[in-house]
């Protein structure tokens, strides 16, 4: 389970979301998450409709040399 912190492009609003198991696909450059991102306000939400905030970038960084 990981829970990362997102910034919603629609609605502005930075949010929480546990995506689940994160894989790192060689070859590819986003990460691949288990659950779908959900926004509280927008609800589900792509890759394309988020940004990673400031710690989300740091968790996913974290994430990614645990694995």
């Amino acid at each position: 389970m990981a829970e990362l912190n997102f910034k919603c492009k629609k609605c502005k609003r930075d949010f929480d979301c546990d995506v689940g198991k994160i894989s790192f696909p060689p070859g590819e450059e986003r990460p691949r998450f288990e659950k779908s991102i959900i926004c509280p306000r927008c609800g589900t939400r792509t890759m394309d409709e988020v940004e990673l905030t400031e710690l989300g970038q740091t968790q996913l960084t974290e994430a990614y040399f645990a694995s």
